[in-house]
């Protein structure tokens, strides 16, 4: 696939109901496309490509060989692919494995299984390539190792399809996001923005004492800016987060920006703003891509646009 291909998928219908509409996917070389919905969902798509030609599925949930050694099993893996012996090295480095070439598979760390499970994916020939679930329950380092497996893929112009219901993941590693509904899909509004232009200067804004109105259940309560961990905007539906739990907010995220600024929050992300209270590590993934670990039981991540981060190291003094 040299150009642009729109394809349809069909429409999953149960008991009568219709559980998503068909839809249009435009895909293109090169580009990683995130669909953020359910697990159900997520199963019905999966196993829609799966009948498609010129399309790699990977199932998260693939079995392993697990009385091979990680070697043995990349060996197979060559071998099934007609791949030269020769890159078992480059494998054993690229998906962080060289420390565990010569332990077996059922000695893994369930993150481990998961990158070595992903080597079909690297070495498959299909154009299009749809991902399971790729960073679900997987350590910091691994989630990195994903990301650079996905950079890879873009150089070689392949389409990747990723599907997850985690919002965050699909944030950072793709191109363009989508949400699949009952009413279909929709184009998430999360690309980062070279040319966004900043709000006036907050220097020197004394501080002031402020609550933020949020309703939920037909009652409105007010927060103090302490208590926001971050604030999300899909779709133009603000959204505070405060201990795990979404309040939604009227105000918009320029206003939201405004008020907050004094009360150190940051805009990290042309859809997010967070209170940098909370912030406990800067996450790097590759040389674009970044994200803010929250100081939470929920261990949140952030996204953080790579036009910001020379902005929060000036004010963090790093």
């Amino acid at each position: 696939m040299n150009q642009t291909e729109s394809i349809i998928i069909d429409p999953y219908i149960e008991g009568g109901n219709v559980i998503y509409p068909n839809f249009h996917l435009s895909m293109q070389p090169g580009i990683i496309i995130g669909i953020h919905t359910d697990v159900s969902k997520i199963h019905t798509l999966i196993q829609w490509f799966s009948k498609r030609s010129n399309t790699y599925t990977h199932f998260r949930e693939n079995a392993l060989y697990e009385r091979l050694t990680v070697r043995e099993y990349i060996k197979f893996c060559l071998k099934l692919f007609n791949a030269s012996s020769e890159k078992m090295e480059d494998l054993l480095t690229l998906f962080a494995l060289t420390e565990q070439k010569s332990i077996k598979i059922s000695k893994l760390s369930n993150s481990e299984k998961q990158r070595l499970k992903l080597i079909h994916t690297y070495l498959n020939q299909a154009q299009i390539q749809v991902l399971e679930e790729p960073f679900q329950n997987l350590d910091e380092f691994s989630k990195q190792t994903v990301i650079q497996l996905l950079d890879i893929l873009q150089i070689q112009n392949k389409t990747v399809i990723l599907l997850s219901n985690n919002l965050e993941d699909l944030i950072i590693s793709s191109t363009e996001v989508h949400r699949l509904d009952t009413m279909g899909i929709h184009a998430l509004d999360v690309k980062e923005d070279e040319t966004e232009t900043t709000s006036p200067s907050q220097e020197n804004v004394p501080i002031r004492l402020d609550k933020i109105p949020t309703k939920k259940n037909d009652k409105i309560i007010l927060f103090n800016p302490p208590e926001i961990d971050f604030i999300e905007s899909v779709e133009g539906v603000v959204s505070l987060y405060v201990a795990g739990e979404a309040y939604p907010c009227t105000l918009s995220l320029n206003d939201l920006e405004q008020k907050l600024t004094p009360f150190g929050f940051f805009r990290s992300h042309r859809s997010y703003i967070v209170n940098l209270q909370k912030v406990r590590e800067i996450i790097t993934w590759t040389r674009n891509s970044y994200s803010l670990a929250l100081n939470s039981t929920e261990k949140t991540v952030v996204p953080l646009s790579k036009n910001k981060l020379a902005d929060l190291k000036e004010i963090l003094g790093i």
